[in-house]
Parts: C-alpha cells; structure tokens; sequence
C-alpha cells in the first residue's frame, strides 16, 4: 500500500483511483462498506483520510477519544481491505476552508479519478455542506463513479464509531467486537519497566497507551498479541497498578504472554483484548498479588 501525505504527490501516481473517503476510524463494518466498494476495473483502490480527527481543528474541546489512534493500527486494517493508496492529509484550518468543490477538483487535477465512496452521513467542505448528494452530482457531471453507503446496522442499532466508543467504555467489548468485525487492539512499544513482574514469577511486556485511546474499563483481560504475524495468547493489565507503590502512575497494558519467551523490548507490539476475566483492584500485599496472577493464568490454560 502506498502511503501518500499531500494532493501534490498523487501526480506521481500512474493509474486513476476510486477514492474512499472519510476519517474511518476503527475501520468498522460500515466502513468496510465504504471501503471496498471502490472498485472500479482498471482503477486503484484508494482512501482519502485525515492525519488528525477534524474535530481537532474544528472543536477541540469535542475531540473525541479514539478506536484506532495510531496511524500504524489504522494503516494496517486499511491495508488488509485491498487499499492500493492510501492519502493521508493533514486536517489544517486552509483545508476546512476549501469549498466540496474546490477540493474534489483539487483532487481530480492532480491525478485520475475514477470514483468516489462515501457514507450516506458523510459531510466535507467548509462549513461540512459537502455531502452525499453533492458527491453524486459532482460524480455525474464528471463521469465518475459514485458509490454511497448507508449505514450498516447490527441488532438494529446502527454501526457508527462514536456507538463503539460508548460500548467500550461501558465494558460491552462482546458488543463493540461485532460492530468493529474484528478485534479490539492497544498497540504500542513495548518498554523496560521495573520488572517486578518477572520477579514474581509472570514477565510482562509493558507498554504506555497512547493518549489519545479510547479505552474499556480498567481490569485483568485474555488477550492476544501479534509476535512475527502470528497470535500468542496471553493474559493482559490495562490500567494503574494499585497493588504497587510508585512515585508515578501512568496508564500501562502489561501482557504476560503463555508459551513464549523472547525479547520484546524497544519492538511495537498489537494486543488485541478478547475477554473480559476482572477489575483491577488493590491487593493488600504483592504475595496477593501474585496469587491471583497465578490463578488467573491457571483459568486461562484450562480453556
């Protein structure tokens, strides 16, 4: 997949593209509608995003938390959906300005284009009146292709991102998975930490969450991380580690990963969240502690 970051540099690009457009955030199932349904013969499959949530510029007190916030998670589902191209744009203040037209035009000018997709709630252009209805008038007076979505549902709710959001906040990860179709992921590098944890018995890999992450309530998770393309099954904190006396606290996923050893150290590491087992909580000692580690890896190796 081809990773480009201004409109400047899709003269570089030989075939004409069938844009996706939208923030995509978590790559969702709507989304996966939108997304392949940039299909035109002889065409690139491409996706039209931004660097930074438009709210950012827009509002930044409504900025929301994030499903997919590292531009490496997001890049890699895009890339597993057959994206060819995909154009990552800086959201600036110059270009909530331009006028739907003024940027479509924009993009036609500096290469190919042969379609555009969209969600049927999809708003762009200074003061969002860009919308459906304008993309397929602009498709019918140039040629193009246009393809709009309306949004999927499941359980008779609708598939929307800030839906998913309030589900894993709610601890409704079950719910959230479904929606998204496909796993829940923290990523990050993984850290050298104090390594109390190796010496209770349960190394872990330790990683910061990225600030920006929406994230489900604090607890003791099954989870999976991704070692060399393949999954490792392990069981995962997310949160503060009450048990333990530090100066500081920072927000940590710690992953004790089962029938593995290795040096992870300095390396990014996928993690998705599968199940639910506890809350975090304060033990009245680290020999506590360290029990309940053990039995909650025992609960795990019986499944």
């Amino acid at each position: 997949m081809k990773v480009l970051h201004s409109i400047e540099e899709l003269a570089a690009l030989n075939q004409s593209v069938h844009w996706a457009m939208g923030f995509f955030d978590g790559v969702h199932r709507g989304h996966r509608r939108v997304i392949e349904s940039a299909d035109t013969p002889g065409a690139l499959r491409g996706v039209l995003t931004f660097a930074q949530h438009p709210l950012a510029v827009l509002a930044p007190q409504k900025q929301p938390k994030l499903i997919t916030p590292a531009v490496e998670q997001k890049r890699a589902l895009l890339a597993g959906l057959g994206v060819q191209v995909l154009l990552e744009l800086p959201f600036t203040p110059e270009l909530a300005a331009m006028a739907p037209r003024e940027f479509l035009d924009a993009l036609r000018s500096a290469c190919g284009m042969a379609g555009i997709s969209v969600g049927r709630n999809w708003h762009f252009g200074k003061g969002g009146v860009g919308n459906a209805a304008f993309v397929e008038e602009y498709a019918a007076e140039h040629g193009l292709r246009a393809c709009v979505q309306d949004m999927a549902e499941l359980q008779g709710e609708r598939i929307c991102s800030s839906r998913i959001r309030e589900l894993l906040v709610a601890g409704n990860l079950p719910l959230a998975q479904e929606m998204l179709g496909h796993a829940f992921t923290l990523s990050g590098v993984v850290e050298p930490g104090q390594k109390l944890a190796r010496k209770l018995g349960f190394p872990t890999a330790n990683m910061q969450i990225h600030p920006a992450a929406v994230l489900p309530p604090f607890g003791v998770y099954e989870v999976a991380a991704c070692i060399e393309g393949a999954p490792v099954r392990g069981i995962a904190n997310l949160g503060l580690r009450p048990t333990i006396d530090e100066a500081q606290k920072l927000l940590r996923l710690e992953t004790h990963l089962l029938d593995w050893q290795g040096d992870l150290y300095g390396l990014p590491l996928l993690v998705e969240l599968r199940r639910f087992l506890r809350p975090e909580r304060r033990f009245s000692s680290v020999a506590e502690l360290q029990a309940r580690i053990a039995a909650d890896i025992q609960l795990l190796s019986l499944d």
